[in-house]
C-alpha cells in the first residue's frame, strides 16, 4: 500500500475570498417553517425553532425526482413487504446542503389562506448551495418561483407531547426538541406541510452586506493589535513615545509662552506702581507710531509674515527643556509599557481560555456525527487543531451525505434483488392501504 507522510515543514495556506467556491454550484435561499401551528397537526413555538435551528448547518438537501413526470416527488418513502418482513424505503438523494456559514434568521411574510384571508407568518430561513452543474434538475429550485420545501426531523432526537386544543377543537403534537435530518424538495403537485416553504434563488439574503469601509477598518484594527501583542512591541513604544513627546512639547511651549506674556520688565520703577493694562489700551505717545505703521502695513505684510514665521523658526530651535520635564516624558512612557506588558499578559491567558473553548465545541461537533464511524471521522480528529469548526461541521456533513448516497444506491441494488412474491407500496399517493399508514405514523410518532 502507498504511503504519505506529512513532513514537518508548516502549511502553505492558500488564501481564498468568501466567493471562491466551486462554480457548477448554485446559491439558494430555504423557507423552512413557520413558527406556531400548522396544518400537519404539530406545533413549534419560536423558542424551540431557535434552538432547533443550530442544527440546520451542514443538513443536506434531498429530492426525489421522477422523469417519467419530469418533476420531484414527495419524500420518496416506501413500503417493502418480502419473505423478511415489513421494512420502509426513501428514494432521496442529496441535491445540495445548508451551507457551513449560512446565514439563519426569522423573516415574517403575509400569506393568504385557503379561504382567502391574510395572515402574517414568521418563518425560519437559511441559505444553501445546489449541485446545480452536476443535476440539472435541481436548476427548476432557483429559477422562477422555485420549488416546494418540506424539511425532515431525526427520529432519535424528537422530544414532544400531544396536547388538546380547545379553541381550535384539535390536538397538536407539541415540538420541544428536535433536529434537522434533511430538507427535501417538492414537486409542483405537492403541498409542503407549512404552506410557504419554499427553495429559490437568493431573495431576501441577497440584501444581506457588510459595509466595506467597516470591514477595512475592523481589518486594519486587527492587524495593529496584533502587530503590537506579537512582536510589535518596539514599535508601538515609538509612537506612544512621540505622541506623548508632542503633547508634553505643546504643554511646556504654552506655558513658555504665558510665562513671557506675564513677565514685565521694570527699571528703576517700585514694584507696586506697575499696574497690568487692558489689551486694548493704546498709550498717547505711540499713537503717530501706531499711524506710521498702519500707512505701511500694505506694503510690507508679505515680508512681515515671512520674518514672523523665520522668528518663530528660530524660537522652536532654540527651546530647551529641563531635566525635570525629560524625567516626566520617561515616567509617561514607562507607565505606558507596563500597562502593555499587562495587557500582553492577559491577552495570553485569554487566547489560551479561548482556544480550550473552541476545542470542546469541535469535539462537540464531532461527537454530534455518531452516526459516522471512527474510520470516517479519523482525519478530522486527527486535525482537529487545524481545522475550524466550520470545517469540521462541513465535512463530517459531506461525508455523512456521500454516506446516505451509497445508502441510497445500496437500497435500489437490494431493490433489484427484490422476489417477485414481494409486494412494494409507494407512499406517493392517497391509494397507500389504511394499515401502511398506521405503521408509517406509529413510527413517526416513535
Amino acid at each position: 500500500m502507498h504511503q504519505s507522510l506529512a513532513t514537518l515543514d508548516n502549511p502553505e495556506f492558500i488564501n481564498l475570498q468568501p466567493m471562491d467556491i466551486n462554480p457548477l454550484m448554485s446559491q439558494c435561499e430555504i423557507k423552512v417553517l413557520y413558527v406556531g401551528k400548522n396544518r400537519n397537526g404539530s406545533f413549534i413555538s419560536k423558542d424551540v425553532a431557535n434552538e432547533m435551528a443550530k442544527t440546520l448547518r451542514g443538513a443536506p438537501i434531498v429530492g426525489y425526482y421522477k422523469e417519467e413526470k419530469e418533476d420531484f416527488r414527495d419524500h420518496g418513502h416506501e413500503v417493502i413487504i418480502d419473505d423478511e418482513g415489513i421494512k420502509f424505503n426513501c428514494k432521496t438523494i442529496p441535491y445540495g446542503f445548508v451551507s457551513p456559514d449560512a446565514q439563519v434568521w426569522f423573516q415574517k411574510f403575509t400569506e393568504k389562506t385557503d379561504f382567502g384571508e391574510e395572515i402574517e407568518r414568521e418563518y425560519l430561513m437559511t441559505t444553501g448551495y445546489l449541485w446545480t452543474g452536476q443535476y440539472a434538475e435541481c436548476a427548476s429550485a432557483v429559477h422562477g418561483e422555485g420549488k416546494n420545501q418540506s424539511m425532515e426531523l431525526d427520529e432519535s432526537t424528537l422530544e414532544g407531547n400531544w396536547s388538546y386544543d380547545e379553541k381550535s377543537n384539535m390536538e397538536f403534537f407539541i415540538i420541544n426538541d428536535a433536529i434537522f435530518s434533511k430538507l427535501c424538495i417538492l414537486g409542483d403537485d405537492v403541498e409542503p406541510c407549512f404552506e410557504g416553504a419554499r427553495v429559490t434563488a437568493p431573495q431576501v439574503s441577497s440584501s444581506f452586506s457588510l459595509d466595506k469601509d467597516f470591514k477595512n477598518t475592523l481589518f486594519d484594527m486587527m492587524q495593529q493589535l496584533n502587530f503590537a501583542l506579537k512582536g510589535g512591541t518596539n514599535k508601538m513604544e515609538d509612537e506612544v513615545k512621540t505622541e506623548v513627546v508632542e503633547s508634553v512639547e505643546e504643554a511646556v511651549v504654552d506655558s513658555a509662552e504665558s510665562t513671557e506674556e506675564s513677565t514685565v520688565e521694570v527699571a528703576e520703577e517700585p514694584a507696586t506702581e506697575v499696574a497690568e493694562e487692558p489689551s486694548n489700551f493704546v498709550k498717547e505717545d505711540d499713537k503717530e507710531d501706531d499711524k506710521d505703521d498702519d500707512s505701511n502695513d500694505d506694503n510690507n505684510n508679505d515680508d512681515s509674515d515671512d520674518t514672523k514665521d523665520s522668528d518663530e523658526e528660530e524660537d522652536n530651535k532654540k527651546k530647551t527643556y529641563s531635566l525635570e520635564e525629560v524625567g516626566k516624558l520617561q515616567t509617561s512612557v514607562d507607565s505606558l509599557k507596563s500597562e502593555l506588558d499587562s495587557m500582553t499578559q492577559k491577552y495570553a491567558l485569554l487566547e489560551k481560555e479561548y482556544n480550550t473553548l473552541v476545542k470542546e465545541k469541535k469535539q462537540e461537533m464531532i461527537d454530534k456525527f455518531s452516526m459516522l464511524s471512527e474510520e470516517d471521522k479519523k482525519d478530522v480528529v486527527e486535525n482537529i487543531d487545524s481545522y475550524s469548526l466550520d470545517e469540521i461541521e462541513a465535512k463530517l456533513s459531506i461525508i455523512f451525505a456521500r454516506s446516505q448516497v451509497k445508502n441510497d444506491v445500496s437500497h435500489e441494488d437490494k431493490n433489484d434483488n427484490i422476489s417477485e412474491d414481494a409486494l412494494v407500496f409507494s407512499l406517493e399517493s392517497d391509494n397507500t392501504p389504511e394499515w401502511i399508514k398506521a405503521i408509517k405514523e406509529n413510527r413517526e410518532i416513535q
